[in-house]
């Protein structure tokens, strides 16, 4: 009777284990990139705001914004709703990015698209 040689038997069990930890891995990356760029996106809101809220211009919002967001992978789209001349209200702007992933899994799922992310900065006005 012959014994079979277990020879091999663990570089299959570390490609079947290698796998899973990859996809984790690669989950992980993603996660924190997107994470990152979402909060880059809100801090260009908040700071948009805040200056729309002190100056009640929203071509100075608009820049303040977009300095904020120098870091972002594309040009965002920044919408801003003006303070009133004289008086309150609320000084908003939203940021929206259009963000593709650095894995490029969309390559592979491409049902998944690419991901769309939106920062509101709301202040009141006169600072």
């Amino acid at each position: 009777m012959r014994v079979r040689s277990e020879r091999g038997a663990a570089a299959v069990e570390f490609a079947l284990v290698l796998i899973p930890l990859l996809v984790l891995l690669l989950g992980i990356i993603e996660f924190g990139y997107v994470f990152n760029q979402q909060l880059t996106v809100t801090n260009a809101a908040r700071e948009g705001a805040r200056v729309l809220a002190i100056t009640r211009d929203t071509g100075d919002a608009t820049t303040a914004a977009l300095n904020a967001a120098a870091s972002l992978q594309s040009t965002p789209a920044i919408s801003t709703s003006s303070c009133p001349a004289t008086g309150s209200g609320d000084a908003e702007v939203e940021v929206t990015i259009e963000l593709t992933t650095i894995t490029g899994i969309e390559a592979f799922v491409p049902a998944m698209g690419s991901i769309e992310l939106t920062g509101k900065g709301v202040m009141p006005c006169g600072g």
